[in-house]
Protein backbone atom coordinates (compact mmCIF):
# COMPACT_ATOMS: atom_id res chain seq x y z
CA UNK A 1 0.00 0.00 0.00
CA UNK A 2 1.50 3.57 -0.95
CA UNK A 3 1.98 6.07 1.91
CA UNK A 4 -0.52 8.56 0.40
CA UNK A 5 -3.16 5.46 1.37
CA UNK A 6 -1.51 4.58 4.49
CA UNK A 7 -2.48 8.29 5.26
CA UNK A 8 -6.13 7.75 3.87
CA UNK A 9 -7.03 5.36 6.54
CA UNK A 10 -5.14 6.63 8.71
CA UNK A 11 -7.35 10.12 8.50
CA UNK A 12 -10.86 8.06 8.25
CA UNK A 13 -9.82 6.30 11.72
CA UNK A 14 -8.94 9.67 13.13
CA UNK A 15 -11.56 11.73 12.17
CA UNK A 16 -14.11 8.31 12.92
CA UNK A 17 -12.56 8.63 16.73
CA UNK A 18 -13.06 12.23 16.69
CA UNK A 19 -16.50 12.85 15.59
CA UNK A 20 -17.81 9.35 16.98
CA UNK A 21 -18.92 8.11 13.68
CA UNK A 22 -19.49 4.78 11.85
CA UNK A 23 -17.33 3.61 9.74
CA UNK A 24 -19.87 3.83 7.22
CA UNK A 25 -21.32 7.20 8.52
CA UNK A 26 -17.39 8.52 7.81
CA UNK A 27 -17.46 7.24 4.69
CA UNK A 28 -20.33 8.57 3.28
CA UNK A 29 -19.31 12.38 4.76
CA UNK A 30 -16.23 11.20 2.40
CA UNK A 31 -17.68 10.84 0.00
CA UNK A 32 -20.64 13.23 0.08
CA UNK A 33 -17.92 15.81 0.59
CA UNK A 34 -14.66 14.61 -1.98
CA UNK A 35 -12.78 14.62 1.32
CA UNK A 36 -10.30 12.09 0.24
CA UNK A 37 -9.70 13.50 -2.94
CA UNK A 38 -8.94 16.81 -1.18
CA UNK A 39 -6.48 14.87 1.03
CA UNK A 40 -4.79 13.35 -1.59
CA UNK A 41 -4.35 16.85 -3.14
CA UNK A 42 -2.72 18.49 -0.11
CA UNK A 43 -1.18 15.02 1.05
CA UNK A 44 2.56 16.90 1.20
CA UNK A 45 1.73 19.28 3.78
CA UNK A 46 -1.11 17.43 5.96
CA UNK A 47 0.64 14.14 6.27
CA UNK A 48 3.32 16.57 8.45
CA UNK A 49 0.70 17.84 10.88
CA UNK A 50 -1.00 15.80 14.21
CA UNK A 51 -4.03 14.60 13.68
CA UNK A 52 -6.15 17.10 15.27
CA UNK A 53 -4.99 19.74 13.30
CA UNK A 54 -5.78 17.08 10.00
CA UNK A 55 -9.53 16.58 11.94
CA UNK A 56 -10.40 20.11 12.05
CA UNK A 57 -8.74 21.11 8.65
CA UNK A 58 -11.03 18.19 7.29
CA UNK A 59 -13.71 20.12 9.26
CA UNK A 60 -13.45 23.42 7.75
CA UNK A 61 -13.23 22.11 4.19
CA UNK A 62 -16.55 20.88 4.60
CA UNK A 63 -17.90 24.04 6.04
CA UNK A 64 -16.25 25.67 2.68
CA UNK A 65 -17.90 23.47 0.87
CA UNK A 66 -21.44 23.40 2.19
CA UNK A 67 -20.72 27.38 2.09
CA UNK A 68 -19.74 27.11 -1.27
CA UNK A 69 -23.29 25.26 -2.02
CA UNK A 70 -25.53 27.41 -0.55
CA UNK A 71 -24.43 30.41 -1.64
Amino acid sequence: MSKEGKFLIFCIERYRYYKKLSGAQVAEHFEKHHICEYLMKYYEVLHTMGELYIVEDIEGYIEEQTARQTS
